[in-house]
């Protein structure tokens, strides 16, 4: 294939994907990397496809190849840390988020990331059948995440305040519901 051709696939497979069309998207991108299995943008961007598909195991293997194709781009680690955190390994996910907010230290990247992993957190408690007791212990570890990377985020502060009383500790309860109330900005 010519690098003509190899572009046109690759952007055929980034206009499927756009237009919400991501198993064809994904076809497209293993057309490139059949060609150049080291292509970093059509490795990333079909294991953004496999995720918008559900496939998040996949996804993640995506992720982590492009991770070792370029071991200083932050936004690879970010998607994998994403991925894990949908698979239940919040420890792993923490890791990469860690390693992903070290190479993209500015706030606004790490802010981006919290409300992220906020949404996953109540992706997990609202999605599927009523959370039993397991589901809130990983909500909480995903919430406590997204405060870790936005100590401010009041969002995430009430929402670990929730779950701790759903895990009936109500000396955590508290404790986070007055940290929402001191984030909280004051009323003008």
């Amino acid at each position: 294939m010519s690098r003509s051709l190899l572009f046109a696939a690759f952007n055929e497979g980034v206009h499927r994907s756009m237009s919400g069309n991501h198993e064809a998207a994904v076809q497209s991108f293993d057309q490139v990397l059949a060609v150049d299995p080291r292509h970093f943008p059509a490795l990333t961007a079909k294991a953004s496809a496999l995720k918008q598909l559900g496939r998040t195991a996949e996804a993640l293997k995506g992720f982590q190849r492009a991770v070792e194709l370029e071991p200083t781009a932050a936004d690879p680690l970010r998607e994998a840390a994403l991925c894990q955190l949908e698979l239940g390994e919040p420890e792993a996910a923490a890791l990469l988020m860690e390693r992903a907010v070290q190479l993209n230290p500015t706030p606004g990247y790490r802010e981006a990331a919290a409300v992220e992993v906020y949404h996953l957190g109540n992706a997990l408690l609202t999605q599927g059948r009523r959370p039993d007791k397991a589901r809130y212990r990983l909500a909480r570890q995903v919430f406590e995440l997204a405060l870790e990377l936005s100590p401010a985020y009041v969002e995430a502060a009430k929402a670990l305040a929730d779950v701790w009383e759903h895990l009936g500790d109500p000396t955590q309860q508290e404790h986070y519901a007055q940290l929402a109330t001191r984030l909280r900005p004051a009323s003008s």
